[in-house]
């Protein structure tokens, strides 16, 4: 933080003694966006492309991701990103940008026409390959795409990811197993995993001996819903079925709490301290602040769909305590194959092997319960397998908990083309549907191999600390 706000300092006070300075406001750009000061961003980049800095598509990629990624502005960052590729239309990075935004709206033809071209453009890159793989539901393993990534595999684990959703696509369950496995293990040459069972007693000890926090008994027509809970448990879904009320309004995995955890000695799966009074002021003023700049509009409630947020329930409702906590839970099973055929980034470091998988999964319930016990009218389970089986009487109870009114709309949210940023874009593109369940007996061989009786628990096994 220490070495952001340096950075920071230096680069305002160059564009200060230079307002001319092309290269200082590109830079004042970047660290901005670092220290989480969007609109600043925003501004500084549009400064230095307007004073003709060179190489203008690199700005323009760059505001564009700031548009995307923090902002929810997928129109303005598809107008960057457009105006790049008129100046430089071979420019890598933002052709894949723009793949990304067309995939985050669910426009699947241009999505894969972009990822496609920017595959062709750096081919030795499998990221591109593997994005069309997910985007295009009619390629097979041995089409153009699937050979070439087969002959990617050996050097990149995104290939392997990618030649294993092709192979279970054929039905080549025993391959598709053979490639996931050897994508982890090729991760945990690097970093190795690790398991919950190490902070386990840290977590749970905080739990049970901090002071609950003291919540509102009034929810308000503006309370946020927070959806948290273990990653590849339908968090997605839930947040995507909100955006379809007419109430309601998806941030997505807002940036805002993961920042002020850190601000508070936290960090993912570690709890900061909880605030005092003074800073649970100054919190919420933050909070309406990152919503204006959202430009969320008045009266509309908010959802912030971001998994690990479960580690930080008690500082949430520390700060906002008429807020609602919605935790999402799935067959842990499914749950497992899920993670361990999805890349996660590197702080998910338990992801890529099955038992630490399965015991972090069992961390995240013995939060869920916890939290569920402790505050009841605050706090509430929202099961991925009802949503699936019976969606109409699942949510007009759950809307009911939140003291809303029932929105059939709620039930076509898949016709929505707002913008996904998660694994699950294609996903919630789709209507809900039985075929949704029951995935990890595509691999139950595999997976009775690693728990044996276990596997048939209705909770996932916990390693010992």
């Amino acid at each position: 933080m220490e070495h952001l706000r340096r950075q920071l300092a230096h680069w305002q006070a160059q564009v200060a003694a230079d307002a001319n300075n092309a290269t200082a406001w590109f830079n004042l750009g970047w660290w901005s966006n670092k220290s989480g000061l969007y609109t600043q961003a925003v501004k500084a980049y549009e400064g230095s492309i307007a004073l003709g800095i060179s190489e203008p598509e690199e700005a323009m990629s760059n505001l564009a991701s700031v548009y995307s990624e923090h902002l929810a502005n997928t129109s303005m960052a598809a107008q960057w990103l457009d105006r790049a590729l008129e100046i430089q239309p071979d420019y890598y990075q933002a052709v894949f940008n723009r793949a990304h935004i067309a995939e985050q709206t669910g426009d699947r033809e241009l999505a894969c026409q972009l990822f496609a071209r920017a595959a062709k453009l750096s081919p030795e890159d499998p990221s591109a390959l593997a994005r069309l793989v997910d985007a295009d539901p009619t390629l097979t393993e041995t089409s153009r795409v699937g050979q070439q990534l087969r002959d990617l595999a050996g050097a990149h684990v995104d290939a392997l990811i990618g030649v294993s959703r092709l192979q279970e696509r054929e039905g080549d369950f025993v391959k598709a197993w053979a490639s996931l496995t050897q994508a982890n293990e090729t991760d945990r040459l690097k970093l190795p995993a690790w398991s919950s069972s190490q902070c386990r007693h840290r977590v749970i000890s905080q739990l049970e001996t901090q002071p609950l926090p003291c919540t509102s008994n009034l929810s308000g027509d503006s309370a946020p819903v927070f959806i948290v809970g273990m990653l590849r448990t339908g968090s997605t879904l839930l947040e995507q079925i909100h955006a379809a009320h007419a109430h309601f309004h998806p941030l997505g995995e807002s940036a805002f709490w993961p920042r002020e955890i850190h601000a508070l000695g936290g960090g993912m799966l570690k709890p900061g301290r909880r605030p005092s009074p003074a800073q649970r002021a100054e919190i919420q003023t933050r909070w309406e602040e990152h919503l204006h700049e959202r430009g969320i509009p008045t009266g509309v409630r908010v959802t912030d769909k971001r998994p690990d947020n479960l580690f930080h329930i008690g500082t949430i409702l520390d700060a906002l305590p008429e807020a609602k906590i919605l935790v999402t839970e799935r067959d842990w099973r499914d749950t497992l194959v899920s993670v361990y055929g999805t890349r996660l980034h590197a702080q998910h470091g338990y992801a890529n092997e099955p038992a630490a998988i399965a015991d972090h999964i069992h961390l995240c319930r013995q939060i869920a319960d916890f939290w569920i016990s402790a505050l009841p009218d605050r706090v509430k389970t929202v099961s991925y397998e009802a949503l699936v089986d019976d969606p109409h009487s699942t949510l007009q109870a759950l809307f009911a908990w939140l003291g809303e009114q029932w929105d059939p709309a709620c039930l076509d949210f898949y016709k929505l083309n707002n913008s996904v940023r998660t694994a699950s874009v294609w996903q919630v593109r789709e209507p809900l549907a039985s075929d949704r369940k029951g995935r990890w007996r595509l691999y139950e061989e595999p997976l009775r191999q690693f728990f044996g009786a276990a596997l048939d628990d209705p909770l996932p096994p916990q390693l010992p600390t």
